[in-house]
């Protein structure tokens, strides 16, 4: 059994300096794109650029959930709790999607207070709502709106698009509480996320992970359509 858990434990060290490597390269082909982008314009050759990114991002993110998951079998999902400032989160997510959000016309907007804190993981939080914004600028069809208040002592993140909406067989999914990761990248991504969730754990209490699809129009001035996920953390 030890000799188990200590040939786990090296195929994790390996698996792990081969994402570290590959995720080296996919930064530096992203650089090249963003430089590219630049000369590029607002032209059919830059949306199609923008794309590519947003492919080369989605690898990136599996590469961290294989590696993650992996871990995460083993009771090993490393959570460094740290007191981060969450606007800054949401100005470095607004970043990384600037490009694909411009080039396909859709306004990527936040609400959060300047100075709000709260105790994460800054690393697999940024990797989680990643994931999901580039999702929600995929379907949206003008808007994603991001907001994060203090609520009951939780801080809740929402991400918000005026898309079509949750299918129905994705919110059930979430609804029993057991993503289908053999449905594909949305069952995976989901299932990350929930996990990723639950490890953020305070005073016996764990995060969670909620879909739902809007029904009417908010103070932001989101449709009454659309999908919304919240991340709740305690």
């Amino acid at each position: 059994m030890l000799k188990d858990h200590n040939q786990a434990a090296d195929f994790a060290t390996i698996l792990g300096a081969a994402v570290h490597d590959m995720k080296n390269s996919l930064w530096l082909l992203l650089q090249n794109i963003n430089e590219v982008s630049e000369e590029l314009g607002d032209t059919p050759a830059g949306r199609s650029l923008a794309d590519i990114q947003y492919e080369a991002q989605r690898l990136n993110t599996g590469l961290i959930q294989l590696l993650s998951l992996y871990r995460n079998e083993y009771d090993a999902l490393p959570v460094s709790l740290e007191e981060q400032f969450v606007d800054e989160l949401f100005d470095d997510l607004v970043e990384d999607s600037r490009f694909y959000a411009q080039r396909h016309r859709v306004e990527l907007s936040i609400d959060v207070d300047s100075g709000l804190t709260w105790f994460m993981d800054r690393t697999l939080i940024n990797v989680l709502l990643q994931d999901v914004v580039i999702n929600a600028l995929r379907y949206a069809h003008q808007r994603v709106h991001l907001t994060a208040v203090v609520e009951d002592n939780q801080l809740l993140i929402t991400v918000r698009d005026d898309g079509d909406g949750y299918p129905d067989d994705v919110l059930a999914q979430m609804a029993s509480g057991e993503p289908d990761i053999r449905s594909g990248r949305t069952g995976l991504g989901l299932y990350f996320a929930q996990r990723i969730a639950q490890g953020h754990a305070r005073h016996n209490v764990a995060g969670s992970i909620q879909l739902s699809n809007a029904s009417q129009q908010d103070d932001n001035g989101m449709p009454e359509h659309g999908g919304i996920l919240t991340l709740q953390l305690p």
